[in-house]
């Protein structure tokens, strides 16, 4: 009987971590995605949030909020809150919490951004341009050092967001919210960025005492010192050598490197390294790529996604040169997209960036 028991525990588990389908994931999630609406100086301003606790917290992006001289939030039944206050907001990740005076309300279970592999399916929820509700769908394109540097990371997604999306939920296959959808490049299609749920976690484990949008602002305007501005080293290199540009992100011990791939390596998804510092002085870790490619066989054409692993190592890091060398195929080396492996064994090179 403990057997069966066991047996169904672990058959229910399963089935509560099984894949759901688009309309089951909108279903579930939608009566907890809000639209966001309020004026400010310029205007009127709108845009999505997510429900997070039952008594009415709502996470969402800053710029939704920051300039508002008031705000309401409508729920998805078509309930309207008048009232809102601030409880937490992060500047640089561009995140904030802000509480209603709900109870009892549906929220969105939120997922481990830890855990996003580039190729999953996503699915973006949200009012752009202020049409509630709007369902989007697609995959992750990439998980990446933010581009403008500022120091964190982001979710790439090829899922269509427009203005009014900002603040929603980026869901992943088990209706869990695994990032905050904050902006799209502009001038092109398919290139969308969610900042990682994990970053809301920790902001609500340190909540402030609620204030006002007033008392925001006020905090906003406040002057602040960025110590990872003012350490001295760039944040773009071009490596001399390779003639690729990267983009480094330095915090503590550890330095963070993304690649920008060249015209050559435009299959190349994602390109990145992380390294620690090393007892010598020096930095060590590996550097790890991404990417698509096609081979053929007699059957005809077949794809392939490739992901390769190579040493890297920071010899000297100063704020005009670093030095270093990888452990990389070698020149002549011809690379099989089948078995997603190079002719020859790797060999280490030299390199030198300096900032561009």
């Amino acid at each position: 009987m403990r057997a069966i028991v066991a047996l169904c525990t672990a058959v229910v588990a399963a089935n509560a971590q099984s894949p759901l389908d688009s309309p089951s994931i909108v279903a579930k999630v939608s009566p907890a995605v809000v639209f966001i609406k309020g004026e400010s100086s310029a205007g009127t301003i709108s845009g999505s949030g997510l429900i997070v606790s039952r008594d009415g917290k709502i996470a969402t992006n800053l710029h939704v909020i920051r300039d508002l001289k008031n705000a309401g939030v409508q729920l998805a039944g078509g309930e309207i809150f008048d009232t809102v206050s601030v409880l937490a907001f992060d500047d640089r990740k561009d995140l904030a919490i802000i509480k209603i005076a709900g109870f009892d309300l549906p929220i969105v279970e939120l997922g481990n951004s830890i855990e996003v592999r580039s190729g999953e399916r996503v699915v973006v929820i949200g009012s752009p341009r202020g049409l509630q509700g709007t369902v989007t769908t697609g995959v992750v394109s990439a998980v990446r050092d933010d581009p403008a540097g500022t120091g964190f990371k982001v979710i790439q997604t090829d899922a269509s967001v427009n203005p009014g999306n900002s603040g929603g939920p980026l869901l992943n296959d088990r209706a869990q919210a695994i990032g905050i959808v904050r902006w799209k490049l502009q001038g092109s299609e398919g290139l969308n960025f969610a900042v990682p749920i994990n970053y809301v976690r920790g902001m609500l484990e340190d909540l402030q005492k609620a204030m006002s949008l007033d008392e925001l602002r006020a905090n906003l305007a406040s002057p602040r010192s960025d110590v990872f501005k003012s350490s001295g080293f760039p944040t773009v290199w071009k490596s001399l050598t390779f003639g690729v540009v990267h983009t480094l992100r330095f915090d503590g011990d550890f330095i963070y490197v993304e690649t920008a791939p060249t015209e050559r390596q435009r299959n190349v998804e994602f390109d990145s390294c992380e390294l620690k510092k090393a007892q010598n002085g020096g930095y060590s870790g590996v550097r790890r790529s991404t990417f698509a490619c096609s081979y053929r066989r007699w059957t005809g054409p077949w794809n392939n996604r490739c992901s390769i692993e190579n040493n890297i190592e920071l010899n000297s890091v100063t704020p005009s040169r670093i030095e270093g060398r990888i452990f990389a195929p070698a020149n002549d080396a011809v690379f099989d997209c089948g078995r997603c492996s190079y002719s020859k064994r790797s060999v280490w090179k030299p390199f030198v960036w300096i900032p561009q």
